[in-house]
């Protein structure tokens, strides 16, 4: 049975739509970070200062829709069901604006979670994703040909104004007493929004930092 947009998301959640990105986005609770949520506490980190867990992100409809995205991870008709939901969100959509990002505020939960994301990703490969994570000890159990080629996985650095990783391709930061390193995110000069700008995405830019905000 084909299913309408709005029976799967009441099965798994809709997806959040950023005023920065140039589409949509999918995200948890940044409260429900493995790493993150224990950087939060600590001065000097990225995620000391994280806007996920101040401003709108902390109205009770979008922490309601956190938690419904998060829940449904473990249903076994997960992949699926995202895999349509993208499907149907993107398909009236430019090719200038098919660009997802994984994450807007959490982090991947477990191994067996990336896999799944992995799997959605392959399942619609006229999506672009982009997956920014700190979950280290995850990314240390894939390589590099085990992502799907519409994804770019960024593995984040820990602190503000540090190197970015060594030990992956592609990575992010962020910037504040020191210069950009790699490519710098323009969205602070424009209005707070990617604009024309897909760097996020694109694997052959291996490092983006953003000014922190």
């Amino acid at each position: 049975m084909v299913m309408k947009l709005k029976q799967i998301e009441k099965k798994i959640g809709t997806l959040s739509n950023p005023s920065k990105m140039p589409a949509y986005a999918w995200g948890i609770s940044a409260k429900q970070c493995k790493t993150g949520a224990k950087l939060a506490k600590i001065k000097g980190t990225i995620c000391n200062k994280c806007y996920a867990l101040k401003g709108h992100y902390t109205f009770p409809i979008v922490a309601d829709a956190h938690q419904m995205r998060l829940d449904a991870i473990t249903k076994p008709e997960w992949v699926d069901y995202m895999a349509e939901l993208l499907t149907l969100k993107y398909k009236n959509l430019a090719k200038s604006r098919r660009y997802h990002r994984w994450f807007d505020s959490g982090d991947i939960q477990s191994y067996a979670h990336l896999m799944k994301i992995f799997e959605v990703c392959e399942l619609t490969p006229q999506i672009n994703y982009w997956l920014a994570t700190r979950e280290y000890g995850i990314i240390n159990q894939i390589k590099v040909e085990d992502v799907p080629k519409n994804l770019c996985l960024r593995v984040s650095a820990i602190k503000v104004d540090s190197p970015p990783p060594k030990f992956w391709q592609w990575t992010s930061g962020v910037h504040k007493d020191k210069p950009a390193i790699g490519r710098e995110c323009p969205a602070y000069k424009q209005d707070g929004e990617c604009g024309s700008c897909r760097s996020c995405w694109s694997r052959s830019v291996k490092q983006v930092s953003y000014k922190e905000h």
